[in-house]
């Protein structure tokens, strides 16, 4: 296995997940306005937090994705996460998550972390295609990925249940070709 992989942007710095992050992590994943279009409950236990750790750590290991931890550059503590999984080497395709700390909202950083892990996804990869499932309440996050190409594939009418309903999903996705082609 090769070394994980450390990406340096402008203001950032996206590290290897620790076990140092897990109370950071539980407190990113308790607030209930960063997980409200997340696909998950907000964590109300370490456990929820650590298991998340050890799940970021295996499928790197697995090689089917990596998860970064997003941390101000010069700095080591947690503002939030962003990665890839479902990593289909054989179709070329990888879907993205991401999740940033409130306090630190609206200040170009998931933009700076988006585009630095696309560039390592394109240049390290053997990738035709980055996907992303985004609730259409999620306006941040739908202008956060269409700001970098991604187009709108389709709807899928109530995909998942989360919080008591069916949520409908948008399927966003973004080609080699048009990521190697933006201005």
């Amino acid at each position: 296995m090769t070394e994980f992989p450390v990406i340096h942007t402008d203001r950032l710095t996206l590290r290897k997940p620790t076990y140092d992050d897990v109370q950071p992590l539980l407190e990113l994943s308790q607030d209930d306005e960063v997980m409200l279009y997340y696909g998950m409950e907000p964590f109300t236990e370490e456990k929820q937090s650590r298991d998340e750790i050890e799940w970021f750590l295996k499928i790197w290991k697995e090689g089917t994705g990596t998860r970064w931890v997003i941390t101000l550059k010069g700095e080591d503590d947690l503002i939030g996460e962003i990665g890839f999984y479902e990593y289909k080497k054989k179709h070329r395709r990888a879907e993205i998550g991401y999740k940033l700390s409130r306090s630190h909202w609206m200040k170009g950083y998931m933009t700076e972390a988006l585009v630095g892990m696309l560039d390592y996804m394109y240049g390290n990869l053997e990738l035709n295609r980055v996907q992303a499932l985004v609730d259409p309440r999620n306006e941040a996050s739908l202008r956060l990925i269409e700001k970098q190409g991604f187009q709108r594939d389709g709807l899928l009418r109530s995909y998942e249940y989360e919080r008591g309903a069916y949520v409908d999903l948008y399927m966003l996705s973004l080609l080699r070709e048009e990521w190697e082609s933006r201005a």
